[in-house]
């Protein structure tokens, strides 16, 4: 494998990392440009499991505004966020609904809960 170059998103400093594979780590990679030993978790997870926290915006009926902003309570499978999205376009809700909300239980089997990100 060759290196792979990801800007490390933990922090604001926003470090440019250089992931490399190398079999004698107990990772099995070794990580460079990290300022913080947080970017070394992070370029490791995010060769072997990339994963992301999404928000999107559903159809909110009967609130304030069109569309209700919402968030994912964990991180989703990066080959997963695509299928989560599409289930984002098709959700309709009806208001009043607060922040922290559940708007969908358990998304896709995952564990994972998608709530409201403000009231409307």
């Amino acid at each position: 494998m060759n290196k792979i170059i990801k800007k490390c998103k933990v922090c604001p400093i926003g470090c440019e990392l250089i992931i490399f594979e190398n079999k004698s780590t107990p990772s099995g990679y070794t990580v460079e440009g990290n300022s913080c030993g947080k970017g070394i978790e992070f370029g490791i997870k995010e060769i072997t499991e990339p994963s992301r926290i999404l928000t999107g915006r559903v159809l909110l009926r009967n609130g304030t505004i069109k569309h209700l902003p919402v968030k994912t309570t964990g991180v989703i499978p990066k080959d997963k966020v695509d299928e989560v999205m599409k289930i984002f376009n098709t959700v309709e809700v009806t208001g009043p609904i607060k922040r922290g909300d559940i708007v969908i239980k358990n998304i896709l089997g995952l564990g994972v809960d998608v709530i409201a990100a403000r009231k409307a």
